[in-house]
């Protein structure tokens, strides 16, 4: 059965393999905000893969956002709140990349200051 199958499945029907299967899916489907742009993203699309694909966990993915392309890392709290059972966090690698660059391009631009004479 595939992914796109599971989920229209109905509930009583499925096996408790099919089951937790399907809580993945859902958890995983669920689009969260991207903390770079706000832009709702869910896991499947952040990792690139079709939904057919996901194969519940045997392969780790990279995931991007889809509209900024912000490299994230999908974090499960300790204590979920407000229902959330995950949320994005930035990767801190490539934080510290566009951080290095935004440095960079300060100290290229900086405006001449004139100096001034006593």
């Amino acid at each position: 059965m595939t992914n796109r199958e599971l989920l229209q499945t109905p509930e009583g029907l499925l096996g408790q393999l099919d089951k937790q299967r399907l809580f993945l899916l859902r958890t995983d489907g669920t689009p969260k905000p991207c903390p770079a742009c706000k832009r709702l993203v869910n896991a499947f699309d952040a990792a690139g893969i079709d939904l057919d694909s996901y194969d519940f966990g045997v392969t780790k993915y990279e995931y991007r956002c889809s509209s900024c392309s912000a490299r994230l890392e999908q974090v499960v709290p300790l204590f979920a709140s407000g229902g959330s059972l995950w949320h994005w966090q930035l990767e801190e690698a490539w934080l510290q990349e566009q951080l290095n660059k935004a440095r960079a391009h300060d100290r290229q631009h900086q405006p001449d200051v004139p100096e001034q004479s006593s």
